[in-house]
């Protein structure tokens, strides 16, 4: 039995204490509260990780219980933000309603300790590749300095995996260098292994200055954030590196008054079965990018974007980009009789966790289908990140300043049967 299984029974165990025998005076963190905790928050939520407090111990959570009664109730932890009831994904983190029950009657009943005895152990966790040795770690060539105050940072680094041959790679896993300062990271290939390393050229020190993206058109693929666990690519289907690629890392730094530094780590593991299939992404794009134009001072500005199929294709995982004035955004499909297939609402989005929305049950689009994506953003004085004072007209551009509305989806084409032996082991 694995960790995340063991502590979901041990969470069910617990829920089911308390909805069934307990009354509300009765919940305690050893016997109700701490599993909820282990299984949900202590992965970001612990020494050494980007979460600002540990919950791994009583002390721990009493000391920050009203917040964390606070930010259950609302929903925005765990961070999760595709809407309940549309779709089942499997990297979901939400809480379930009981669960948020049992920590709010905690609160409000005087966070009892309860008996040691009865609280689960503390989780212990590896920090090491999660899926096994890869084939090829890259990182670059020394830890990059970050300074102690500022605005974020979003840095782009060149990575060379010399591959004399195309390959398939069906894992990606990133290990941050810093987890104090590492909010996110995105990864990218540059498959003509000439674009990203003129960038760099360009610009002194390791890496190049990269809001937004790479700086070019770039075939994106899964990299980090916190709760991010890596995950192999859908049966029979691939990540298809081409000779010469580059590696683009893309690392946003939140800085947190004391100099750092970072040495990321990027780990491929080349397929272990037969591949026939490309894991693509495709994009909505809102306002067809440079139309994008949001007025200042609208709270509710819609941009919407459409995407046809051209052939059958079957959608895996998504997710809904923009940036700070990003309020909403609903990513669904017609099909070629009109009917409406829901993949991904996201209701209060939160350009700090870019997640992507892994789908329980991959969705087949026939050709003729199309991806639609209807984004709002809120460009008023009262905007959570508002970056303007007065808000301004904000158009399409690289900043975290400018504004993008893309839905990414990954997919894989049905028709498509390309020899794995093509490439290289």
């Amino acid at each position: 039995m694995n960790a995340k299984m063991s502590s979901g029974l041990a969470v069910a165990a617990s829920l089911l204490l308390f909805t069934g025998t307990a009354s509300a005076q009765d919940v305690t963190y050893a016997e109700h509260v701490a599993p909820i905790l282990n299984a949900n928050c202590v992965t970001c939520h612990r020494p050494g990780e980007v979460a600002p407090m540990s919950l791994l111990t009583y002390e721990d959570a009493r000391r920050y219980a009203r917040q964390i009664g606070v930010e259950v109730s609302e929903r925005r932890m765990p961070p999760w933000h595709a809407a309940p009831g549309l779709r089942d994904y499997t990297n979901d983190r939400s809480l379930e309603d009981a669960e948020i029950e049992v920590i709010q009657q905690w609160v409000a009943t005087g966070t009892m300790r309860g008996d040691d005895a009865l609280a689960p152990p503390i989780p212990t966790f590896n920090d090491s590749w999660q899926l096994g040795q890869p084939d090829v770690v890259l990182t670059w060539d020394s830890p990059y300095q970050i300074a102690a105050d500022g605005d974020d940072e979003y840095r782009c680094f060149v990575l060379d995996p010399k591959l004399e041959n195309d390959q398939w790679v069906d894992v990606i896993e990133v290990i941050p260098g810093n987890r104090l300062v590492d909010h996110h990271i995105v990864i990218y290939v540059d498959q003509g292994g000439t674009i990203a390393p003129r960038r760099d050229a360009a610009e002194p020190g390791e890496g190049y200055t990269c809001f937004g993206g790479p700086g070019f058109q770039a075939y994106m693929v899964p990299g980090w954030g916190p709760g991010y666990v890596a995950a192999e690519t859908p049966e029979g289907s691939g990540y298809l590196l081409e000779a010469g690629a580059k590696i683009v890392v893309q690392v946003h730094y939140h800085k947190n008054g004391t100099a750092q530094e970072d040495l990321t780590r990027v780990g491929l593991r080349f397929a272990r079965q037969p591949t026939q299939k490309v894991l693509y992404n495709g994009y909505a794009l809102g306002g067809g990018f440079l139309g994008l134009r949001i007025p200042a001072g609208e709270p509710n500005h819609v941009v919407t974007g459409r995407y046809p199929v051209s052939e059958d294709i079957t959608i895996h995982s998504l997710v809904a980009h923009m940036h700070y004035l990003g309020k909403s955004m609903d990513i669904w499909a017609t099909l070629p009789d009109g009917t409406r297939v829901d993949l991904v609402t996201v209701p209060r989005f939160d350009f700090f966790w870019q997640t992507q929305y892994a789908l329980a049950e991959p969705q087949h689009l026939p050709a003729g289908s199309v991806v639609h994506m209807e984004a709002i953003f809120d460009n008023s004085a009262e905007s959570p990140y508002q970056h303007s004072n007065p808000p301004r007209e904000v158009t399409f551009g690289e900043q975290t300043t400018d504004e993008m509305a893309v839905a990414v989806f990954f997919h894989t084409r049905d028709a498509e049967n390309i020899s794995s032996d093509s490439s290289s082991r």
